[in-house]
């Protein structure tokens, strides 16, 4: 009842889902950038910026419920929301309508009904050429068509597979990986983002390969040195040791809950607390078990 309660309160207090489009050019009137459709951006960015941001995007309508499970055990332990799980609708309306600040558990639960309220409103393509259009990608480039042009000057729909994943892996931090100051970071990242495409059924791990074996020109008059012999291979289907560690706790906490059920025990005056513990503990287990999947 009070969980119901506050996601009511939460759904009533979130900016209603309107107008995204005047949104999204007023958060580009002051900055120089220029929105452009879906259409108008190369499928491979689109893909990149889905496979590194939000895997499940096409899958979930606007919160992740198994990337909020496996972020719950990074959370818990450092007692904040640092990995939330933000999809890409979650960060369409956080930078649209929250005015980028979503730091506490209400702001969380705010920008989690707006997420439902916009997949509800919005299609799919429409949300991702609204968070492509709003992105920061550093070096004063809101959107991809800024990002296009002030990287290597050309338009976003002429990106090819090199140019495209190279800005998709700036979303997540423009400065530590801007490839004009940070070369080796911005292809490292660059590296991370071909491999979720490979992961994802995005790119064949030939044509990934292909694009970091060739040279990538900045319009700076930058060159990013080509890369080869890259393992560029998804890697095995589980954290093996997270497996093991969620296994282990949710295998002991669900006998200690076992145990507590024993006539014998019932009469401990700490059974009470016993059996809250174990259930954390129980939770716990299962979203590091569920967090060891590197996809689901």
């Amino acid at each position: 009842m009070l969980l119901a309660s506050v996601a009511a309160s939460a759904w009533v207090a979130s900016p209603a889902a309107t107008a995204l489009q005047a949104r999204v050019q007023s958060r580009l009137h002051s900055t120089g950038g220029r929105a452009v459709a879906a259409g108008a951006i190369a499928p491979i960015l689109r893909d990149a910026v889905v496979a590194t941001e939000d895997e499940r995007f096409y899958r979930h309508h606007g919160i992740d419920i198994i990337g909020v499970i496996r972020a719950l055990p990074y959370d818990v332990v450092h007692l904040s929301f640092a990995q939330g799980a933000s999809t890409i609708t979650e960060q369409v309306g956080k930078l649209l309508y929250l005015g980028g600040n979503d730091h506490t558990l209400w702001r969380k639960l705010e920008d989690a009904a707006l997420a439902l309220k916009l997949e509800g409103r919005y299609t799919k393509e429409q949300i991702l050429a609204a968070y492509l259009d709003s992105a920061y990608f550093g070096e004063g480039a809101y959107g991809a068509w800024a990002a296009s042009e002030r990287y290597f000057g050309v338009r976003p729909l002429k990106l090819n597979t090199a140019q495209a994943t190279l800005l998709a892996g700036l979303i997540q931090a423009p400065s530590a990986y801007d490839p004009i100051s940070h070369p080796a970071a911005a292809r490292a990242r660059q590296v991370e983002v071909l491999r979720s495409l490979v992961r994802n059924g995005f790119l064949t791990e030939e044509k990934a390969a292909a694009a970091l074996a060739r040279p990538v020109r900045l319009r700076a008059g930058h060159t990013l040195a080509p890369l080869r012999q890259i393992d560029l291979a998804p890697g095995p289907a589980f954290v093996w040791w997270q497996l093991a560690l969620g296994a282990a706790i949710a295998a002991t906490a669900a006998l200690a809950l076992v145990a507590s059920r024993i006539p014998r025990f019932r009469g401990v005056r700490s059974m009470h607390a016993v059996r809250l513990l174990s259930l954390v503990l129980l939770l716990l287990g299962a979203a590091i078990i569920i967090r060891s999947f590197r996809t689901a």
